[in-house]
């Protein structure tokens, strides 16, 4: 009592009196009305009886996963709770709402209205079904997946749906790992042309306008740099972009392969998001990627994301000449007039390329500006390729442009800062001021004007329904052999080609093909020329008209069989032939001009398709009997007799009949399609 008063003396002093009065008053009322309703409790049991417990789960009907923060009300909501981190909830139902509905109900998804069952009873399970929110009403959020597919929705509700333009710019470093030093730097200014958002499919277009470079290389004397060739530099903006490509990690054909989690972080950037990890599903194998991205809570638009390529997805990426242990990514994004455009974008690598120790090649790009205007796209020439190696990039280096940008991104963007400090000191370096001296003419790159050839086409041919036999008896041999065909009535044969060609000037080459038939008739030739292309596109892709003359010599020729050599001295036309095989060919030899003309059309820097037509005229045409060695797959000293016809050791008949020679003949026509390949940019 004393402790009370104590109390009760501390709360009411320094208090007006009459107010003092008045709290006394409401402390006596309060302590009746308690008494009042204990007393009452104890005479009638049934009141102090409790409500039964109504309990359920809530999960996404998708996919399973618990939703919490949902509300759960009965009695038109006059009673109700909310769901825990696991979906599960827990009310107490008193005997005046057992009649009324269940409701559950979370932005995101359709509500859920059932009537109570009996209680007590089981734990309920409840599956709501997505159903997306308009964006003035959303505040709060559904389970992680279900995030994540709202956000996909709203793309192109968030993102531009017409094509804008972003200048920016774009740095390439390379480098061993051990050693902690650039092999080369490279910058650049890039224009980046994107489609809506709208067309994941659609890749867009970069050019180039300014770069320059510091190759920091070893050279050996009389010997090359080493080769580093990274393509696609220019497109990391495209290539990375993850909302626009729709990366597989928010690709709704991919989200059994994922598992996403709702993340404690709460903010991004200043900005409250909702922050979704990603990862392979548990006993799933088919995810590439994990990491987490950024999804604003209120427009539920992707801000940004970071991932890397999970040791499977590694694996799966069956890079070639190039073993990777890490690739990671980064992409965010920034609002300007009202909607959300790419910002930057980080990626990493490290791995080991087929010969050489591990490197660490690290690629960056960064927005300067933003154009919402309908900008042309640059014409064919001034594109990059996708196959363009940023290291060899052609734009002309302008040191007036130059001289007011140092390196582009902060220098939390590299690694550390000593590699910081080298690329500002390699980057900064001014160009020298010394007097103008006559210009240095370039060193002519070979790889840069050599190209290769694959060819496939038709070869006019007059070909016979017939027998053809020939019977060799050499004299003084025991060898004999007695060999026959039959043909059937042919005008055309396929062939396949190789070849190489040296472009001298940018419309005049030199080449050089290998050529092989292909079915009944079997044959090799060759043939030598000179080319010239002309542009007849020269403001959009290039499509040349080309022109040609070559000098060709072709063989058309049908197998006769193999036979037993019992003569270990055997010669013919002056050629030793001691294996204890020997195959028998009847064959026309034609040499020939070949006048041809086409067409090519480049695919890309390094490829052209190609389409030629060639007109044979005959220069000289001969027959012969080919006599082959046969000692194995493996052997390579074979021998090879060409014996013309007629003569004294050979018998020729062409459907029983005596002959010169084979019944077959190479005609006019000559078809070839095929590609170019360039080895150097």
């Amino acid at each position: 009592m004393l402790s009370l008063s104590k109390h009760l003396y501390r709360a009411v002093e320094g208090t007006n009196p009459i107010k003092v009065v008045e709290m006394l008053r409401q402390a006596q009322h309060d302590v009746l009305f308690f008494i009042v309703a204990g007393l009452l409790l104890l005479a009638s049991p049934s009141l102090a009886q409790e409500s039964p417990l109504l309990r359920g789960r809530v999960l996404d009907a998708d996919t399973h996963q618990s939703i919490p923060n949902a509300q759960v009300g009965i009695g038109g909501n006059r009673l109700g709770t909310s769901t825990n981190a696991e979906g599960r909830f827990a009310l107490r139902v008193p005997a005046a709402y057992r009649s009324s509905e269940l409701e559950v109900a979370l932005l995101g998804y359709r509500p859920y209205r059932h009537p109570l069952p009996p209680l007590p009873g089981p734990e309920l399970l409840i599956e709501l079904k997505i159903s997306p929110a308009s964006l003035s009403t959303v505040t709060v959020t559904a389970s992680a997946e279900g995030i994540i597919r709202e956000a996909v929705a709203r793309i192109p509700l968030n993102f531009p749906v017409r094509p804008s333009q972003l200048t920016g710019f774009y740095r390439e470093s390379d480098d061993e790992a051990t050693r902690q030093r650039y092999d080369y730097l490279v910058e650049g200014l890039l224009r980046v042309y994107k489609p809506g958002y709208q067309y994941p499919h659609d890749q867009g277009q970069v050019q180039v306008l300014e770069s320059r470079r510091g190759d920091l290389r070893p050279a050996r004397p009389g010997a090359p740099l080493a080769p580093i060739n990274w393509i696609a530099g220019a497109f990391v903006p495209h290539r990375f972009d993850f909302v626009h490509t729709r990366a597989e990690f928010i690709d709704a054909a991919h989200f059994k392969d994922y598992q996403y989690r709702l993340s404690p972080q709460t903010t991004f950037q200043g900005r409250a998001v909702y922050v979704v990890t990603f990862g392979p599903r548990p006993g799933a194998d088919r995810a590439n990627f994990a990491g987490e991205v950024y999804i604003d809570e209120r427009s539920y638009a992707f801000l940004g994301a970071r991932w890397h390529r999970t040791p499977a997805g590694i694996r799966r990426e069956r890079m070639l000449v190039f073993e990777a242990s890490e690739r990671a990514y980064r992409a965010d994004y920034q609002l300007y007039a009202g909607r959300y455009y790419l910002k930057s974008i980080w990626y990493n690598t490290l791995g080991k390329p087929l010969a050489g120790q591990v490197r660490h090649h690290l690629a960056e790009f960064v927005t300067t500006a933003i154009d919402t205007a309908q900008a042309p796209l640059p014409g064919y020439q001034a594109r990059s390729q996708y196959t363009d190696v940023f290291l060899n990039n052609p734009a002309p280096y302008d040191s007036t442009f130059w001289q007011h940008y140092t390196t582009v991104l902060p220098p939390q963007a590299l690694l550390d800062q000593t590699r910081q400090h080298q690329a500002d000191t390699l980057l900064r370096r001014p160009a020298p001021t010394a007097a103008p001296t006559a210009p240095v003419a370039k060193k002519w790159n070979l790889l840069k004007h050599l190209r290769y050839s694959y060819t496939g086409g038709l070869l006019s041919v007059a070909v016979p329904t017939t027998e053809a036999r020939v019977v060799l008896a050499p004299g003084g041999s025991v060898f004999r052999a007695d060999g026959q065909a039959s043909t059937t009535a042919q005008s055309l044969a396929a062939h396949y080609a190789f070849g190489a060609q040296l472009d001298l000037t940018p419309q005049l080459s030199a080449y050089a093909t290998t050529r092989h038939l292909l079915g009944q008739l079997r044959g090799e030739g060759w043939e030598a020329g000179l080319g010239y292309a002309r542009n007849l596109n020269p403001r959009g892709r290039p499509l040349r008209a080309r022109a040609g003359l070559a000098y060709l010599r072709q063989s058309v020729g049908r197998e006769l069989g193999t036979f037993a050599n019992p003569d270990a001295n055997l010669r013919l036309a002056g050629t030793p032939l001691a294996a204890d095989q020997l195959t028998l060919s009847l064959q026309t030899i034609t040499d020939a001009i070949q006048p041809r003309l086409g067409l090519g059309l480049e695919l890309s820097h390094h490829w052209e398709a190609v389409a030629d037509l060639g007109y044979l005229l005959p220069l000289r045409t001969r027959r012969q009997l080919l006599i082959e060695e046969k000692k194995g797959f493996f052997s390579f000293n074979e021998h090879a007799a060409d014996l013309n016809l007629p003569a004294t050791e050979a018998s020729v008949f062409v459907a029983n009949q005596p002959a010169a020679g084979g019944p077959w003949q190479l005609e006019r026509l000559l078809l070839s399609v095929g590609v170019l390949y360039r080895l150097g940019q």
